[in-house]
């Protein structure tokens, strides 16, 4: 089998943080706006112990997070939702990991549901300041990387 015919095989060993990570990752890379997760490892009557919210610009953007984040996992760590619950077209798709629920809404139906407000008692975690400040770093990086590039005389 030559290199482009291999496929990565999935991480077996992995924590709930891990998919929740890659997960927020991959929301953020589309363009998910206002990642947040919510901690509901100690509320009684929770489905799974995270919830991860997000919000896409349209019905057709819901779904390419929706669709994006499911391939990611599963190519990361093979594993398949417990159920995806939802269509773009209803503004609110659930990609339901048992563990983790990730909750993909259009703006309008992030405020008509207002789930933060709903869950405002557990502990949440602000994703998208944590994304940010990650991108903003590796962009200075790689400016600082073609700046040393272009002074050098590398291309000479």
């Amino acid at each position: 089998m030559n290199d482009e015919q291999e496929t990565k095989k999935p991480r077996m060993n992995f924590k709930v943080t891990d998919v929740i990570e890659l997960s927020e990752k991959e929301a953020y890379d589309h363009k998910a706006e206002h990642i947040l997760r919510l901690d509901m490892t100690k509320q009684d009557g929770a489905i799974g112990d995270y919830y991860l919210i997000c919000t896409g610009l349209s019905e057709p953007h819901i779904g390419a997070i929706a669709e994006r984040i499911q391939r990611a996992v599963r190519e990361e760590f093979g594993i398949h939702p417990i159920t995806v619950d939802g269509t773009p077209q209803s503004q609110w798709i659930i990609v339901d990991y048992g563990f983790l629920l990730i909750h993909i809404m259009t703006n309008e139906t992030r405020d008509r549901y207002q789930l933060e407000q709903l869950w405002g008692d557990v502990p949440s975690y602000d994703a998208m300041a944590k994304l940010d400040a990650e991108h903003e770093k590796l962009a200075a990086a790689r400016r600082k990387q073609a700046e040393k590039g272009i002074g050098s005389g590398a291309d000479e």
